[in-house]
Order: C-alpha cells, then structure tokens, then sequence
C-alpha cells in the first residue's frame, strides 16, 4: 500500500509539475473538417433553408473527450468527396441568383428555368412583400375610412391663410388621421390627374366649398360640414351592399341579364323608378322595366294586375262622385293616381320603336323617372331592368336604374351607388369602365383592392393615384434597413426581367452584379474575405460556363458548387504555415467561436468584428458570447455538445426498446422525449442558468403526451413548455426518460448500464472493462429471484465487485423507473421496487431525490468533468496535461456564485488553447 500510494504521488507531481511549465499551451492541431453536423448547421444557416444535405454521409466517430469535432478522427476519402460534389450539386439546384437580390434559397427545387419563370418569380416575391408589409397598415373593411374627416383636413389646408394650419402632418396628428393617407387626399383633391367623371362626383364638390369665414376663420361653416357630409355619403354609396359592393359587381354588369332594383317604402305610397344616361347623352339607353311588384302582408304581388284593378276602381269612383255630385275623400290624390296609372297602363307592351315586347313589360328611355302608384300599406317595391338590345342604337348604351320612395335624383347625371348597364364590347363600354375602374383604382372597396394597388407600385415606378394606399416613398417610414434592403434588390431584379430578353448593352452589368453576389456568398461560405486570385478564379469559372453557353442562372450555379466543395468550406482552415505558438487571425477565432458554440459559421455580426480585428478583446469578445449563447442557434451545444456527453444524441432514431413489451413507445414518443432533454439543455445554455441545474433542476419540459406518458396532470398542447415537475418525483437530466431508455436493455432496466452512465458521464471516474472470464449475468445467478439479488450474488465473485461496487448502488437508486423511463412502484414479475443504495464507503442513500443529495456532495467531480468536457468540445482535441489549470480555473468559476455555462465559456474562450495555434515544425 505504501508503495502504491508513493507511485501515485510520484505520478500526479510529475504530472502537476508539466502542466504548470506548459499552461497554456494551445496543444498539437488536426487540420478538421465539417462534422456531419457541422455541415448541416454551416448550410442551413448560410442558405437560409434547412435541406440536411449531409444526411446521405457516412457517420463522424468520436475520440478524444468522445465527440464527434476530434480532427484526429475526422478523415475524409474518395467516396466521401463524391458525396461532397453530389450534395452541392443538389443544393444548387436550389439557388436562385439574380443581380439584385444576389444568391437565396429555397426549400423546393427550381432546376433550369427560363426567362419568363425568373420574371414571374421576382413578380410572386415583390407582390408578396408589398402585401405583408402593408397589411398592417391599411384600413380593414369594417374600419370606418373617415373620408369626411380627410376633405375637412384638406379643407383648412386649402385655406391654409385663414385657418391657421401649419401643415398636413399636423392636422393628421390634431385629427388622428394617417400622414400618407391625407397626403394622398390632398393631391387627389387638387389634381385634374387621374381623369373619371365618377371621382369627379367627389372632386369638383369639394372643390366647390366655400372659404372659411374671415370674420370666424378657425370655424368650420355649417354649409362646409353639410356638403362635406353629403359628398361622403355619395362616395360610401359605391362601397354598398357590403358583401358584393357595387364597385365589385360593376364589371359583370352587361345587358345580357335582367338587374334588378328594390326600395323599402316606409309607408310611403309612391315610389320613384329612375334611368339615368349618367350625363353622357341618351343614344341607346332604352331599358325593359319587368318584374314588377311590391309586398303587402309579408306578401309580394304582381303591381300591373294590381294597378288595372286600382285603375277601374278609381275611375267608377270618381265617376259615381261626378254623377251624384258629390265631394270624394281625397279627390286630388286619386285623380293623380289614376292619370299617372292609366299612362303606364297605356304603355304596357309597346316600343316607341316599333319592336317586339312583352305585354306585361314597360319601355322607357333615359333620362326618365317613372312615378308608380302604390297601395296603402305597401312595404316593398321591386322589379328588373334589362338593356334592350335590339334597338338599333344598343352599342351606344350606357344607363342605370333605381327606385326610391323619395326625392329621385336627377337622371341626366350619374346616379352615385347605382351600376351601369351597357353592351358588351363596344366603345361605349370601353369608356365608361375606364372611367368606373379609374375609380375604383383610387378608392378600392376592400382590404384586398387596397392591397392589390400597393403591390403594384413595382410596375409604375412606386406610386399610384389611390388614396387609402403606400407609395414606395411614403413605405419608407415603416419599414426595417432588412425590408428596404429586399426593396431595392428586387426592383433591381424587376428592371432586368421585366422584358423576356435581357438587352445586350446590360450584359455586363448583370454579370458584374451576380458576380458580386457570388463573391460575398464565398466569402461567408469560407468564413474569411476572399483573395484577389481567389476572385478571378471564381469569376474564370462563370465566364466560362456563359462561354460554353450555359444561361447566367446555371453559369452561377457552377460557381456556388465550386464554393461547397473548396478546402475553404470543408475544412476549418487557419494558419499552419507559422512556426510555434502564435495567435490565430481574427477571422479564425470567430470560426472557432462559431463553431464552439452554433456549430456553425460566423453570422454578420460576428464577421464584422472579426472584420474589425476587434474580437481579440476581451470585453468584446465576451459579449458576443453573451449575443450568441441567446440566439436560438446556441441549441446546437444542446444537441451536439450535450447530446454527445450524455449520450442522447440522435436518441430521436433510437430503436432499441422492445416494441412487443412497450407498444406505447412510439416514433411520435421518442421524439418527444428527445426534444424535451434538448430544450432543457437549450433552455439553461440561452437563459444562462447555474450548469448545476444539469442534475438539480426541479424543473424539466413537456407536452401533453409526454406530461400524460409521465403522469403529470395539466399539461394541454403539443408545443413543449417549462413544467415544475419536482413533487411528481422528477426533474433535472436524471428524471428525463431519454436517458433512462438509452442506460436500459430493450425490455427491462440495467442498474449496471445506469450507473455506469453515472460513473462516467456525471462524474468522470470511468470503471475498467470486465476480465474476460466473467461471466454473464444470466448464467451465473439463474436462480435468483430479482434483479439486485442477482447482482449481489454477481458481486460476490471478487474479480466482479471490484467495479460492481462503484456501479451497482448507483443505477439501484434510478430503479423507481421502468426501461422506457416511466415511474413504477413494482417490476416485472410483481416484487416491490427497492430503489434504495449503499455504497462501499457506508453512504446511504434511496431513490432520484437520495441520488440527487449524493451527487450533490460530489460535485466536485461533476463540475471538473464539465469543464473538461467543454475544453475537448471547444478545442476539437483531446484533454493534455498543460489543459489542468484552465479546467481548474473553469471548475472553480462554476463552484463559486450561480456558475452558469457562460461563465466557464467565458474563461475557456479567453484562454491561451482558444486563442492561439501552435504550429511544430
């Protein structure tokens, strides 16, 4: 014994002493490749889509502090390059390279395209961008559109000297009116441009208002607020019925098909049937009136039969009255009815033309209103207007009918809210829409209208004549440097392919500009700026590909392949030609700082740094630390780091449970389980919790179906969140069941395997392998009724205690949970679960809670082995000697105050291994 304990003593002061003379040092350097993981995240995030183009590589191994980064075991191979060549072929095939929006991916393959899809898909990606950026801004179609409060702004403008009004940004605020859209009013207002006669039904009244007056120039006279009143109810009238506007129904509306026209009559007893030659002339505008009727009762009924009876009645009353001479109640009313009911009688059925018509049908002739007689207690009137096409002047028709029980409007003008009937394609039509949909452009009647005019601005040079509307200047307020940047990249792209062939004079500069694109996408690719040589390389290769007649889109492409498969991109390069120990580049600390912690490559802020040569410092080296631990990119050391350590990496393609025996199990399950301990592992990493929280956290995350699979209540919704779950008897990685289910046989628990996990993955005191004369466990102890019973009877063999005793009162303490993770009170033959453990020191302990205690007085250990994990992950290595005191140093920043895994990042980060290389000659 004492010469063992003097052997030791000689060992770790010899040890101490070479670690003391060398701290620091950066240790010997493998040039590295891209994990296959690595490779993936690099492209995802240099993409923007997460195609997973290394899921065909073979699978990295592990070494060193076993993870998978080691570049003593990354190797690479003929086969393995091809896979390289295949995959950036496929993913170029993704790539859309235009010379204004430069090089972007997307999720579906786009292939070979020609001029007229790359047109289309720049026209698809502006309409889409106007839509999304506008959406929020523009009037809802249940939101009151103020037109009144936005001509009374552009009044006291107009008459800016009496009104005392500073400006139209003011009196947008005074009023809570939107700047753009009362910009947009004023110039509608005061411009003859664009030319319609229906918005000059809202354009010259206004224009016609009176001035304040100078004796009481800050009031708004009674006559302004009137005729303001009255144009907004005759602009709104457009925008009636609201389900099916007259503004939509107005391109449908031919004179093909009966239209028809209702009034509610409010106990009225006459009603107004109005055509109208909206002003423009009456050639052609004859018109059926047919279907008509009115309700009575809740009933509708035919008027004419009403009308003759009406008639016969009021003649025998009048003359009986005459004959016996005597007065009749309400002569004058009757007498009118009767004239105006036999003139209408009289007409029914013949065409001042001459032409055919139906008996029971009128015909009049714009611009006319017909006066109708109705019965006492009428509710309703209706009835149809259908174009007469066969008179000889049809194609030169245009007219609009409507019945009122007040006064008509006039009907040589045109009658707001009212469609307009004409004969489908003739001049008259052609003039008239244009005028309707000139209209229509300025005041659009929806949400989706409004929308549409904005979305057009890229074909009209950024503005329009609509009022409730964005014109690329005025979106500059509301928008982000990102979205203005896409703007101005897209109309680039739009002023090239807007025509089908690109025009010879431009050539080169859209050569000059995608070639630009490639460049900073080489640059990104290889995480460093690019070399002169590099350059014409890379623009030799596009130039060529045009040379042999490749379109430009498919020319590019060859250059991005020739990225993805440059030393530049596949191997962490830095400098290996300078002798000895020497800092690394800027650029390459940002590489191993991105890769450390995104497994990944620099993003633009950590490029620009590096750009900066500022990153070297340590205040602002720690924090971007502190900028990329939050950044949702961190859950890589979640998954790669932590999944590699703890062994649940890739535990979502677990199949080693045995279906039969746990049919629950599912794909959907494991899946769960897996995200649950990565979005734990994300959650302390991004939240900067104590690395202590690893095994003490009384906390974990779940969904309803892994809150259900562990018997904790009210938990709803598939998305994952934070749970308290310490008095369900869980929480921290030791109550997750994706490492109970991975330290277990397919169809029962191993307290061997658990413990075990425990030695060397929580506290970094590995056993030795078993002799080879051991035997197995089911042989050995057949007759043993449980499973400790077996293993104590195992450990009485000495040459199996010796580890047995380290492992087994370990894994005994987790046997509260079945093979797939799940709490259990008995196990499989019915025995009562003894979860309870001893450990060769006489250290008592039962249970996850008794093991969680026990650990907690070893933390030590755990701390130690974190760090040293963390170095060989961060430095792609091996642990050395000369590594011991930045692990103690790392260990005791975790021991003291809360020790959260940005503090040891930050003095691992700031060491000498990290920031410099060390080259041997």
């Amino acid at each position: 014994e004492s010469d063992r304990k003097a052997l030791l003593n000689w060992v770790d002061v010899a040890l101490e002493r070479v670690a003391r003379a060398n701290a620091g040092d950066p240790g010997p350097v493998t040039l590295k490749r891209l994990t296959k993981a690595e490779y993936n995240y690099t492209l995802r995030d240099l993409t923007g889509v997460d195609l997973q183009p290394g899921k065909e590589f073979p699978a990295d191994g592990g070494g060193g502090e076993g993870f998978s980064n080691l570049g003593d075991v990354l190797f690479i191979n003929p086969q393995q390059l091809d896979k390289y060549f295949t995959a950036a072929r496929k993913l170029a095939e993704h790539a859309s390279i235009l010379p204004g929006s430069g090089v972007q991916f997307y999720a579906q393959r786009i292939g070979l395209r020609g001029p007229s899809q790359v047109k289309a898909e720049v026209e698809a990606s502006l309409y889409r961008w106007y839509q999304e950026v506008t959406i929020p801004h523009l009037p809802k179609d249940d939101e009151d559109l103020r037109e009144g409060d936005y001509m009374l702004a552009c009044w006291k403008w107009k008459h800016r000297g009496l009104t005392g009004a500073q400006s139209l940004e003011a009196l947008a605020m005074e009023t809570g009116l939107v700047t753009a859209f009362l910009n947009n009013w004023w110039n509608f207002l005061q411009n003859p441009e664009p030319k319609s006669r229906f918005l000059d039904l809202t354009r010259n009244p206004w224009n016609a208002l009176p001035p304040p007056d100078a004796q009481k120039p800050r009031e708004v006279p009674v006559a302004v607020s009137a005729s303001i009143a009255a144009i907004q109810t005759q602009r709104r009238s457009w925008l009636l019925p609201r389900k099916w506007t007259v503004q939509r129904a107005q391109q449908d509306s031919d004179g093909i098909r009966a239209w028809p026209m209702e009034t509610e009559m409010n106990g009225q007893r006459w009603v107004n049937v109005v055509f109208g030659d909206l002003g423009d002339g009456n050639k052609g505008d004859w018109a059926f009136l047919e279907n008509v009727e009115f309700k009575r009762n809740g009933r509708f009924e035919g008027y004419f039969h009403w009308l003759a009876n009406q008639v016969n009645d009021d003649r025998k009353a009048l003359e009986a009255a005459n004959k016996a001479a005597q007065p009749l109640p309400n002569r004058e009313a009757v007498e009118e009815r009767l004239q105006a009911g036999s003139a209408l009688l009289a007409r029914l059925g013949k065409h001042p033309l001459g032409l055919p018509i139906d008996e029971k049908t009128l015909i009049v002739q714009a611009p006319r209103v017909l006066k109708l007689p109705l019965p006492e207690g009428a509710q309703a009137f209706k009835a149809k207007g259908r174009l007469d096409l066969n008179n000889p002047e049809a194609e030169f028709a245009t007219i609009q009918w409507m019945a009122t029980p007040g006064a008509p409007p006039d009907p040589s003008a045109i009658i707001p809210g009212v469609l307009t009937v004409w004969k489908r394609g003739t001049k008259a039509q052609s003039t008239m829409m244009r005028d309707f949909d000139t209209m229509k452009s300025v005041f659009p009647d929806s949400l989706e209208r409004r929308l549409e005019e904005v979305s057009r601005n890229y074909q009209r040079g950024g503005k329009g004549p609509s009022v409730y509307y964005y014109s690329d200047t005025q979106l500059e307020g509301l928008l982000g440097d990102d979205q203005r940047r896409f703007l101005k990249n897209r109309l680039q792209d739009w002023s090239f392919v807007r025509n089908l062939t690109l025009p010879k004079n431009r050539e080169s500069e859209w050569d000059d500009l995608v070639l630009q694109h490639l460049f900073g996408f080489a640059s990104r690719a290889w995480r460093r700026p690019l070399e002169g040589n590099e350059k014409e390389q890379l623009g030799a290769i596009y130039k060529d590909a045009i040379a042999k007649e490749l379109d430009r889109e498919s020319a590019a492409r060859e250059v991005l392949v020739r990225v993805l498969v440059a030393p530049g991109f596949l191997f962490k390069l830095e400098n290996g030609a300078t002798p000895g120990v020497h800092p690394v580049s800027s650029w390459e600390l940002a590489s191993r700082l991105s890769y450390f912690l995104w497994a990944s490559l620099p993003d633009e802020p950590l490029r620009a740094r590096a750009s900066e040569t500022t990153l070297e410092k340590p205040d602002v080296l720690r924090k971007e630390i502190g900028r990329m631990l939050k950044d949702e990119r961190a859950s890589a050391l979640a998954r790669e780091f932590a999944g590699q350590w703890f062994d649940f990496h890739g535990f979502d393609a677990h199949l080693k449970v045995d279906g039969g025996k746990f049919p629950e199990f599912t794909p959907e399950l494991r899946q769960d389980l897996y995200n649950e301990v990565v979005a734990f592992f994300t959650y302390i990493i991004r939240e900067n919790r104590p690395v202590r929280d690893i095994l003490k956290a009384d906390y974990t995350f779940l969904n309803e179906r892994l809150a259900k699979f562990y018997g904790i209540p009210d938990v709803t919704g598939a998305d994952l969140r934070l749970c308290k779950v310490d008095k369900f008897g869980r929480g921290g990685l030791l109550g997750m069941a994706a490492v109970l289910t991975k330290t277990s046989y397919p169809h029962r628990t191993s307290p061997v395997l658990r413990g075990n996990w425990l030695l060397q993955n929580v506290l970094g005191t590995p056993t030795p392998p078993p002799p080879n004369d051991v035997p197995k466990l089911d042989e050995s102890v057949a007759a043993a009724k449980t499973l400790r019973e077996r293993l104590e009877r195992h450990r009485a063999d000495r040459a199996c205690s010796v580890c047995h005793d380290k492992i087994d009162p370990l894994g005994f303490a987790l046997e509260s949970f079945d093979a797939i993770g799940r709490y259990r009170t008995s196990d499989e033959s019915g025995a009562a679960i003894d979860d309870s453990a001893q450990t060769k020191d006489g250290k008592k302990f039962a249970g996850l809670p008794g093991l969680r205690a026990y650990l907690e007085g070893r933390e030590k250990e755990f701390l130690t082995l974190f760090s040293r994990k963390l170095v060989g992950y961060a430095l792609g290595r091996a642990v050395i000697p000369s590594d011991k005191p930045l692990i103690e140093e790392m260990q005791k920043t975790l021991s003291q105050g809360e020790g959260t895994f940005e503090n040891a990042i930050n003095v691992l980060a700031q060491s000498r291994q990290f920031k410099e290389r060390r080259n041997d000659q």
